[in-house]
């Protein structure tokens, strides 16, 4: 008889991540939230104001409510870590040997394929409604926005890991919107005080709008942009994977 063997730390990653994103998609509240409120904001918005630069504000419009849906779809996945913590779940993956790189990996897989239909709604409403794009300007600025919230999908790994219950959900909610208005996802930071433009020029959705823009619009790549972004996302990678550490250390005492 053939011994079994153990599942590689990769394919316990994967069927972390699989499963987590499966939870994910099936809370109706929350897929709601990340794809209608961002699509209702576009369409708002885009009749408000999508005439004007000949056009073009409609597909930066896009480009913000897109990046604004897929924020709140990172932040909140976050909080899944505290449910997992809670009910009892994280403790079954320590014992099936998840280990708290494994686990980190796993959430940040999750938190990416749940963002995935925000970005993809917002974008073919865009499209529905007179944005120019052609077909590999469209994916690529998808991609790029995908790419650039990773930092966002870290703060509410951190969020979910650092407050309990109800206070993660909030303290998502509270730096969701915090990170869109100093984003200038909502509103042309422009129009906010110079102290607050100086705040918003230090978060990284600032520079993923920018960085949206520049692959649907064209023009130069920023590479400030790409420094803010990576130093976010080193910054929060460490602070999540000792946060991961410690509640895996929690979970085998």
């Amino acid at each position: 008889m053939t011994p079994l063997t153990a599942p590689s730390p990769a394919i316990r990653t994967v069927r972390y991540a699989a499963s987590s994103t499966a939870m994910t998609v099936r809370n109706v509240a929350f897929m709601v939230f990340t794809i209608a409120l961002p699509v209702g904001m576009y369409l708002l918005f885009s009749m408000m104001f999508g005439s004007e630069a000949e056009g073009a504000a409609r597909g930066l419009i896009m480009i913000n409510m897109a990046a604004y849906g897929g924020l709140g779809a990172a932040v909140t996945a976050g909080t899944q870590i505290q449910e997992d913590q809670r009910s009892g779940f994280l403790r079954q993956l320590v014992v099936a040997g998840l280990s708290p790189r494994s686990f980190l990996a796993g959430s940040v897989l999750a938190a990416s394929a749940v963002i995935v239909p925000a970005l993809l709604a917002v974008g073919l409403v865009g499209l529905a409604t007179g944005v120019q794009a052609s077909p590999s300007e469209f994916v690529a600025t998808l991609a790029v926005l995908w790419l650039g919230l990773l930092p966002t999908i870290l703060i509410g790994l951190l969020l979910g890991m650092l407050l309990r219950g109800a206070a993660s959900m909030a303290g998502g909610v509270v730096a969701m919107m915090g990170l869109a208005i100093l984003g200038g996802l909502w509103m042309p930071l422009e129009m906010f005080p110079n102290w607050m433009q100086t705040l918003g020029h230090a978060t990284p959705t600032y520079w993923i709008s920018d960085l949206g823009a520049w692959a649907l619009f064209g023009g130069d790549l920023s590479l400030v942009g790409l420094a803010v972004i990576g130093a976010w996302t080193l910054v929060l990678a460490l602070l999540c994977l000792a946060g991961m550490s410690r509640a895996v250390g929690l979970q085998r005492r």
